[in-house]
């Protein structure tokens, strides 16, 4: 993550095409459909108020930042038809009472395994997303990852329960549920700077976690090419390392 640009949220948010610009899904509508079929369901993000989706087709479901038809179609259709296929084995871990991690324990999915680069290209792709949404500075080396044009994996994977699906069920059994982490700083404990992102994203009693963390030198990029961003993050991360409501929040997205 050595290298940046320029958010322009007119544009595609991982090759900057302005043509045949479309939105993307923060939770792919397919695994929604797979899970719930095409009822309503209850989307979360992190620190909001859950909310009702009409459909897995809902606006509410949507990034906001675009990406172009080569992108969202055949650039990134590996890691979409890798994740389908993970989150399925995932699912299915999940629901025999097993622990989910033990799927990054398969051959396909570990590290050096023949899905996993593809699987971390979807995970790239949305914090691709979730960057642009926020107004970031676009991240060269994962978007590069996201379409295949590196096979340099820059996102680190995780898998667990989420302990928010499961609160819920104990309230309203047959639930239908998915959430979205949205975008947190990763931060330097002693200087506050930006250090990587980190997000999570829930379907059923599933969570993903997923970061993206600098080197030393793109830390050092970062603060010389936008240190206005830098400030921002750095503030961002004081006023909320004291916050009390805060604490739940962190817990809840696997820290």
């Amino acid at each position: 993550m050595d290298a940046f640009s320029p958010c322009v949220t007119t544009q595609c948010c991982l090759c900057g095409s302005s043509h045949e610009l479309t939105g993307e899904h923060k939770i792919k509508a397919s695994a929604l459909r797979a899970e719930f079929g095409r009822n309503r369901l209850v989307v979360g993000r992190r620190g909001d108020r859950y909310r009702t989706a009409q459909s897995t087709g809902s606006r509410e479901l949507h990034f906001k930042p675009p990406l172009c038809a080569e992108c969202n179609s055949t650039r990134t259709q590996p890691g979409d038809r890798a994740f389908d296929y993970f989150r399925a084995i995932v699912l299915g871990i999940a629901r025999q009472g097993k622990d989910p991690a033990i799927a990054l324990q398969d051959i396909r999915f570990a590290v050096g395994g023949d899905l996993r680069l593809d699987v971390s290209r979807y995970f790239a792709k949305l914090l691709c997303c979730h960057l642009a949404e926020l107004g970031a500075p676009h991240q060269v080396a994962i978007s590069q990852f996201a379409i295949g044009h590196t096979d340099e994996n820059c996102i680190t994977l995780g898998v667990d329960r989420d302990i928010v699906y499961e609160g819920d069920q104990l309230k309203h059994p047959g639930l239908p549920y998915a959430a979205h982490g949205g975008l947190v700083l990763l931060a330097d404990k002693h200087s506050f700077s930006p250090t990587g992102f980190y997000s999570t994203l829930s379907i059923g009693p599933v969570q993903f976690r997923y970061c993206a963390r600098f080197t030393a030198e793109g830390q050092m990029q970062l603060e010389i090419e936008d240190p206005d961003f830098v400030a921002w993050c750095r503030d961002r991360t004081r006023s909320q390392q004291d916050d009390p409501s805060m604490q739940e929040d962190i817990r809840n997205l696997g820290f």
